[in-house]
């Protein structure tokens, strides 16, 4: 005799990893400060105190960011070729999901910061023009100044946060200032996420 009774299966994706649905609990996010760096695992979500200058982030700004670890040895691909040092920290680098906030005044610094270095670019584009249209030696120099100004400028604006080591799991952060470092609130639940290593 046949059921009325409709059965609902799940949607699932045959494409995901084995792992996609494996929740992760509260303890896996916690992090543990550890003199100028933290320890973590992913994902790992940061209390709402500037990690500049360890005031309160208030009305500042939120970032929700990957950066990746990769291992220092992929590095000696070099000698084999560029491409082959791409593709092997593609294979090989681990992910980290990292929640941070920045305050209002660490914000507007860096927003001014990203201006300059876009004005460098610009300046740049057209000085490079200006260059090969007139065939200006001296404005090739000049190209060659914006140019390292402008690599300077990406690097002093890159990620806030960079991964320097990973061990079974666990991440060691570097970037946060010691203001937030020392703040109570990172301080109390650095202590209270201590046990979850």
């Amino acid at each position: 005799m046949a059921s009325d009774e409709t059965i609902i299966v799940p949607e699932m994706n045959p494409f995901a990893s084995p792992m996609a649905d494996v929740s992760v609990s509260v303890a896996e996010t916690g992090y543990r400060v550890r003199g100028n760096k933290l320890e973590a695992r992913t994902p790992i979500q940061l209390p709402h105190v500037c990690i500049h200058c360890g005031d309160d982030a208030g009305e500042g700004r939120r970032f929700d960011r990957k950066i990746y670890w990769t291992p220092p040895w992929i590095f000696l691909l070099l000698l084999a070729g560029p491409i082959f040092v791409v593709i092997g920290s593609m294979l090989v680098r681990k992910p980290l999901q990292i929640d941070y906030a920045l305050c209002p005044n660490c914000n507007g610094r860096r927003k001014t910061k990203i201006a300059i270095v876009s004005l460098i670019w610009l300046a740049l584009l057209g000085c490079t023009i200006s260059a090969i249209a007139w065939e200006s030696a001296v404005l090739a120099g000049v190209c060659l100044l914006l140019f390292l100004a402008g690599i300077v400028g990406l690097i002093i604006c890159g990620e806030h946060f960079k991964a320097t080591s990973h061990t079974a799991g666990v991440f060691q952060i570097a970037g946060a200032k010691a203001p937030f470092l020392e703040h109570p609130i990172v301080q109390r639940q650095s202590l209270d996420s201590s046990d979850s290593f």
